[in-house]
């Protein structure tokens, strides 16, 4: 059969778009033909991996500058007619989107139409012809949604063939509110493949999170509760991966809670895979989860998890004490002492990541895709035959599709045939007949302990999906450690690596001038502090021995690629000036001293 999957933005990063992407793939296995429209298309490349299986499309361009932009659509900037206004995403629709939706459901050559979100499950019933098979899929739970639209959507999901929620409590819930006579309403989880990298091995002082940081997720329960972790065990770190509206609340909680040693946020990386891999421990704070995904993520990879008991999901998904805990909702000192359970008992832990990686298994996409393809034939039976319109001619499909992917760790040997292509100082793109190559899984679990040798290679994706490669390569590094501030200015502690002290002395240098400071020393570790600085940005360099040149402070001998995100440093007064530490684009340490 050919599926055609309506997603708002396959361009994105959300759980929608992974599952989707999903499912789409493990279809293709089973020779169906894929197809995914993406009502907008802000970029060239997707930013989460794409099966070669499945053809990406785009409805509109949404960029002005783009040769393909329609600047003179007639219907753009009218309201909708169909669209639900009281869908969030309404903003991205329009009268000439709607035309055009309209158009291309009725010329469509798919036998099932998949809709992702209610405003599309909005235009399936109406413009979708019922030759079709026509399904709707609920990927968040009945009470997420704004009033207004829960009164409204009833209307268009009894014009559906099926109705396919994530969990079963939400399924139930639908029931108890809607009246269904053809509409067959059930619940399918999502599909999570396995990540294709090697489980945690649980040894890292590690808990790690991942999602869109928004206030659902409530992250601040979370830094709240690791806060109690950090007074026990302050060996332990946290690591919060994803962007959102609530990332300057979370990283000013942070500072707040004194806990910007402890932890840190990344931002937005994919595949999120080998980032769960790292870990000992994933966490979920959130008041609500519809599936769970970053649960099922998280345990696919070896990694057990301590979770809010939300609706609806990790109830579903975790069995208490056996792969995981689960917490109340609300609770940072439940959830710390849930992680702390974990934390200090190694056996507890490796019990539960064994289970974790076994009971994870039930969500592998091909039996959720049978249960798809079991229901489009029992919905396919005694369909009419239609005499199809002229098809709307979309954009695409994206070149992803065709463009080769690469997983490396940044220390197996490539393939022969791959290229390194110089982009700027200490950066390279990975290239194969002179073509980029997508980065897909960059495994570098192996850089948590720090790199062994002087030679460090980190993978990484850019912004157009790309990988490239960051490289250092000195025979001595001085590496930052903890930093904080007071009155008296910024104090750091490092690890010398690569060389011996012989009456050390830190430099920091402003254009012309250069401050020597006293440093002190304890086997390869040294701390030193900076006092008030003149205006302007200061670069620290550690005169390491007497006869040596300096070397530049900075944070190369680990896995985070852009430091300036990942790390949260409180800033100093002294006198009439302000302190602010930080890093640069080549993860050097640099200090802004302001008036």
């Amino acid at each position: 059969m050919k599926v055609l999957f309506l997603l708002n933005d396959a361009f994105g990063v959300g759980g929608t778009i992974k599952t989707t992407f999903n499912l789409g793939a493990a279809l293709a296995a089973r020779g169906h033909d894929i197809e995914v429209l993406s009502t907008v298309r802000r970029r060239d490349v997707p930013q989460m991996a794409v099966d070669p299986a499945i053809r990406i499309m785009s409805l509109t361009e949404s960029r002005p500058a783009h040769p393909e932009y329609d600047q003179d659509a007639s219907g753009r900037g009218k309201p909708a007619r169909v669209y639900p206004r009281s869908d969030f995403r309404s903003s991205d629709y329009d009268r000439y989107v709607e035309e055009r939706y309209r158009r291309y459901l009725r010329g469509t050559e798919a036998d099932v139409v998949i809709a992702t979100r209610p405003g599309l499950i909005a235009y399936v019933s109406r413009f979708a012809p019922r030759h079709l098979v026509r399904i709707g899929q609920e990927h968040l739970v009945r009470d997420q949604h704004r009033k207004a639209l829960r009164e409204l959507m009833p209307r268009h999901i009894r014009e559906l063939d099926a109705f396919v929620t994530v969990s079963a409590r939400d399924a139930e819930d639908y029931r108890q509110h809607l009246r269904l006579r053809r509409t067959r309403l059930l619940h399918i989880p999502n599909g999570i493949p396995a990540p294709g990298i090697p489980p945690s091995h649980g040894r890292a002082k590690l808990v790690v999170a991942a999602g869109r940081l928004v206030a659902s997720k409530r992250y601040d329960v979370l830094i709240k509760a690791f806060e109690k972790v950090v007074a026990e065990r302050p060996d332990w770190q946290l690591r919060i991966y994803g962007d959102g509206k609530e990332a300057p609340a979370l990283r000013k909680l942070v500072l707040e809670l004194g806990l910007h040693n402890h932890v840190r946020m990344p931002g937005r990386y994919t595949p999120i895979e080998p980032e769960w891999a790292k870990g000992a421990i994933a966490a979920v704070a959130s008041d609500r989860e519809p599936f769970g995904m970053t649960l099922v993520e998280a345990m696919r990879c070896g990694v057990p998890v301590v979770s809010t008991d939300a609706p609806h999901g990790p109830g579903e998904i975790l069995k208490h004490g056996e792969d995981g805990l689960l917490t109340p909702v609300g609770d940072p000192d439940a959830m710390g002492d849930a992680l702390l359970q974990l934390i200090n008992d190694d056996e507890l832990r490796r019990r539960m990541a064994t289970a974790a990686l076994a009971n994870s298994e039930r969500y592998d996409p091909a039996p959720i895709a049978e249960q798809y393809e079991t229901l489009f034939h029992e919905l396919s039976d005694k369909r009419k035959p239609w005499l199809r319109r002229k098809p709307l001619s979309a954009l695409g499909p994206t070149r992803s599709v065709t463009q080769p992917t690469l997983d490396w760790d940044g220390t197996t040997p490539l393939p022969a045939d791959v290229e390194w292509h110089h982009v700027k100082p200490g950066h390279f793109l990975l290239k194969r007949d002179k073509n980029p190559l997508l980065a897909g899984n960059r495994d570098t679990r192996h850089l948590l302990d720090g790199p062994i040798g002087q030679r460090i290679q980190l993978p990484y994706r850019t912004p157009t999906g790309e990988l490239g490669v960051k490289v250092w390569d000195q025979p001595v590094y001085a590496e930052v450690g903890d930093v904080d501030a007071d009155t008296d200015g910024i104090h750091l502690t490092g690890h010398l690596h690569g060389a011996h002290y012989d009456n050390p002395v830190l430099e920091a240098r402003h254009d012309d001038i250069v401050r020597e400071l006293p440093v002190t020393t304890d086997g390869p570790a040294f701390r030193v502090t900076i006092p008030g600085l003149a205006p302007g940005t200061w670069s620290l360099w550690l005169r390491y021995a007497t006869t040596a040149d300096p070397v530049r402070l900075g944070r190369f001998r680990d896995d985070i690629v852009d430091k300036r995100v990942a790390f949260l440093f409180p800033s100093a007064a002294t006198g009439d000036v302000k302190l602010q530490p930080g890093y640069t684009e080549s993860n050097e340490f640099e200090i802004r001293a302001t008036p």
